[in-house]
């Protein structure tokens, strides 16, 4: 009896890694008001319903986006030392959130967390834990680490978008209405906030921020 072959259906003309990556690059670009699941599949040249096979909605495409992101993190081999753990892990991602301004507008957005991301998250918790010897001491320094660099990010990207410093001419403005001996500390750290936020600003906050959280350095136990 001939055998009868099987008849191939057509291969599939989309991906999820290809749309994951379109994706991204559109968040890049137009942020999360230009990514929308119709405009997307006409970009990859597919159908609407085509998108939908392989990612459930939009939301579910911006957590795959943000898992993308954060998943080079499970890569990163972290120091034993505590404080360079610390260091490298918030520094990433520091440098990470600056390169993709939408993220922390995603992260407010309901998600699934990458596997990327916990495994930095458990890094910088479990440096803190050697630091302090406290489980809960150690989560509330890791919310202090990550309120600092998420501030530092915001800043950051606003004065990239406005091309402004901090002391814009809103805020000068502001300043002039009132009597020359309010908000002393403000005028006179005006010509600090005048230079625009750098990494080595945030590397500088970082250090200062530790040394508060752990004490100076010195001899740590694993």
């Amino acid at each position: 009896m001939r055998q009868i072959t099987p008849r191939r259906g057509r291969p599939p003309s989309i991906t999820r890694e290809r749309i994951v990556g379109r994706a991204l690059e559109v968040l890049d670009e137009q942020g999360t008001d230009g990514l929308t699941m119709k405009a997307l599949a006409a970009d990859l040249g597919v159908t609407t319903m085509a998108l939908y096979r392989h990612v459930d909605d939009r939301e579910t495409l911006l957590a795959l986006a943000l898992d993308a992101i954060a998943e080079p993190f499970a890569a990163i081999d972290f120091p034993d030392e505590p404080r360079a753990c610390i260091d490298l892990a918030m520094t990433t991602l520091y440098d990470s959130l600056t390169a993709h301004p939408w993220v922390p507008e995603a992260l407010i957005r309901p998600q699934r967390i990458g596997r990327g991301a916990l495994l930095l998250t458990d890094a910088v918790m479990g440096a803190a834990y050697r630091l302090t010897g406290d489980r809960g001491t150690a989560l509330a320094a890791y919310r202090a680490l990550w309120s600092l660099t998420l501030g530092s990010v915001l800043s950051h990207l606003r004065q990239r978008a406005e091309g402004t410093p901090l002391t814009h001419e809103r805020m000068d403005e502001i300043v002039g209405t009132m009597p020359p001996d309010a908000v002393p500390n403000l005028r006179a750290s005006a010509e600090l906030d005048a230079a625009p936020a750098t990494a080595d600003e945030f590397a500088a906050s970082l250090a200062a921020l530790m040394t508060g959280l752990f004490g100076p350095e010195g001899p740590w136990n694993s």
